[in-house]
């Protein structure tokens, strides 16, 4: 086995691993959002009718991407701010 041979067959290794460890992971709400627009984008209505209930769909997937952005930002900030009242609280304690 050649040099090449081993370093492929290490990566191939090393990505396999990686794909088990991350297995049990629910990916991120953006990447559900992001998959069902490529999914939308790609029907291509046969009517009026289709058409505008595509065009009604992109709208309310474009809705759901806005408030989870909101939700994924008050998040963020509720999460700072209950590690500040924990080192708060650590701080009163000593």
């Amino acid at each position: 086995m050649g040099l090449y041979e081993k370093v492929m067959k290490q990566s191939l290794n090393q990505r396999w691993k990686q794909f088990l460890l991350n297995e049990g992971r629910i990916p991120d709400i953006s990447v559900w959002i992001q998959s069902l627009n490529e999914n939308i984008n790609m029907v291509r209505p046969r009517s009026i009718k289709e058409g505008k209930r595509v065009e009604l769909m992109k709208h309310q997937l474009n809705e759901i991407r806005k408030a989870s952005n909101r939700q994924q930002r008050e998040n963020k900030i509720l999460q700072e701010e209950n590690q500040v009242l924990k080192e708060q609280t650590d701080k009163k304690e000593k």
